[in-house]
C-alpha cells in the first residue's frame, strides 16, 4: 500500500512539472496559452500591425516617405502594406537611403495606447 502511495504521489509530482505559463511558443506539458496576436517570427507589415507590442521583428521592403513633421517618422512600405517606423538615430549606421532602396529593418512593435502600431528601428540594412 505505501508503494501504490509513493508511486501515485511521484506520478502526480511529474505530472505538474510539466504543466506552466506557454510564453511566446515555449512549449509545455499544458497550462495558458494565449491565441490572441501572433508571437512567432514577424516579417511582414501584415503580421507586425497585428503583433504583440515588443514584438521583435524583421521586415524587408522600402521607405517611401516621411511621416508629418517628425523627422524620425516614416513610411514603411512592403508588399503587405505600410506602417509608420521610428528610426533611431544609430539605425542609419552612416547610410543614406531613398524610396529606391530596398531595405531590411530591425526592431520592435510599439501598439500606442489607442492600439495603433508602429515599428521602433534599430538597425537598417541596404540590399
Amino acid at each position: 500500500m505505501k508503494k501504490t502511495i509513493a508511486l501515485l504521489s511521484l506520478a502526480l509530482i511529474s505530472a505538474s512539472a510539466n504543466a506552466g505559463f506557454n510564453d511566446n511558443g515555449h512549449k509545455s506539458g499544458g497550462g495558458f496559452i494565449d491565441g490572441g496576436k501572433p508571437t512567432g517570427p514577424i516579417n511582414t507589415v501584415q503580421q507586425a500591425l497585428k503583433a504583440r507590442d515588443d514584438t521583435p521583428v524583421t521586415l524587408t521592403g522600402h521607405i517611401v516617405s516621411r511621416a508629418g513633421n517628425d523627422d524620425d517618422e516614416f513610411i514603411f512600405r512592403d508588399p503587405t502594406g505600410d506602417i509608420i517606423i521610428d528610426v533611431e538615430d544609430h539605425a542609419w549606421n552612416g547610410q543614406n537611403i531613398s524610396p529606391n532602396d530596398k531595405i531590411t529593418i530591425q526592431g520592435e512593435v510599439d501598439t500606442n495606447k489607442w492600439g495603433k502600431s508602429s515599428i521602433d528601428v534599430y538597425r537598417i540594412q541596404k540590399h
